[in-house]
């Protein structure tokens, strides 16, 4: 069964997101002596320093301490795409204390960063992020072989290259986006940080106007993607309304291990709405034998109703749903 992967800032909002039905947790912890050491923009978990994690060793524990009364696990990002040397020091000291208060996850990108705590033998299990940037199974495989136990898939890849990933390894879990912040950009590329939509410092580098070009004729997801969507996100950078629910049904067909709904820094409103909208959805799936069609039907009926608004290909995680969509019902 696919498990709902959600983002906790604060210790009091788990049980909250818990009841909403997150099977996990993942969080930031950007504590003092980091932000004395560096400043808030010298990123730790690749989001703002004072809006979207925990600023003490304190609030962590009581994170964890919660989430483990109620059995749920709890991941840790560490997952900025690289680390000077000079960092490794507090860096590794952070890690540590981190590991002794229980978290069962450290969420990472930079493959140095792997290694080293590989050598280390922490006792916390690897979570590969985005910036891994596991765009196909030897990847997923590279990174099995140094010991990481899950891999986030990234953005850009399609419904069936996350099946053909799914197919060809084993013994591994992997996950999908399935919530806001579809960025237009390629994150493993990317040296810039996320922003919540409310955040001061928002409108930033990110929406630099620039141009994509593919050479195509084809009516297909890859022009949807590298024009419409290019120009949207130029003007209006919207990073909370971006969904891939209509997925769920390949997901779970598929055997996906979980689905990521992006959202540290995020209010909880927002967080526990969206959680409830995709455990509505994964038990409906589950508890009811359906159609492909009859579940996208519901999905997008859920969609509206939980949103306020109508589903739109340029927000689509998975374009190609909303192509299939429009040749059999419009």
């Amino acid at each position: 069964m696919i498990k709902i992967f959600a983002p906790v800032d604060k210790a009091e909002e788990v049980d909250k997101l818990i009841d909403a039905g997150a099977d996990e947790l993942y969080c930031g912890l950007v504590p003092l002596e980091w932000l004395h050491k560096y400043t808030a923009l010298v990123a730790l978990t690749r989001r703002p320093a004072l809006s979207a994690n925990f600023r003490s060793f304190e609030d962590l524990e009581e994170c964890v301490k919660r989430a483990h009364s109620r059995k749920r696990k709890v991941s840790l990002t560490i997952n900025e795409h690289y680390y000077r040397a000079e960092q490794y020091d507090l860096l590794l000291k952070i890690i540590e204390r981190a590991a002794n208060l229980g978290v069962d996850y450290f969420i990472i990108s930079d493959l140095g960063l792997l290694l080293t705590l590989r050598k280390m033998d922490i006792g916390v299990k690897m979570h590969m992020s985005i910036g891994g940037m596991a765009l196909n199974s030897e990847t997923v495989k590279f990174y099995q072989e140094l010991g990481v136990s899950r891999v986030q898939l990234p953005r850009d890849l399609t419904i069936e290259e996350i099946r053909s990933i799914r197919r060809d390894v084993s013994g591994i879990e992997l996950g999908a986006f399935i919530l806001n912040s579809k960025c237009a950009n390629i994150d493993g590329f990317c040296t810039f940080l996320h922003f919540p939509p409310s955040g001061p410092l928002y409108n930033n580098a990110c929406m630099l106007p620039y141009e994509v070009f593919v050479d195509s004729d084809e009516e297909d997801e890859k022009k949807i993607i590298a024009g419409v969507r290019n120009k949207v996100w130029e003007r209006f950078h919207i990073d909370d309304r971006p969904c891939g629910a209509c997925a769920l049904y390949e997901f779970n067909e598929m055997g996906l291990d979980f689905v990521k709904i992006v959202g540290r820094g995020y209010p909880i409103l927002k967080k526990v709405l969206d959680v409830t909208f995709i455990r509505t959805l994964l038990d409906y799936l589950n508890t009811k034998r359906v159609l492909r069609e009859d579940f996208r039907l519901f999905a997008k009926k859920l969609y509206a109703r939980t949103y306020n608004r109508t589903c739109r290909t340029i927000m689509c995680y998975y374009p190609e749903v909303m192509l299939e969509w429009s040749k059999q019902y419009i």
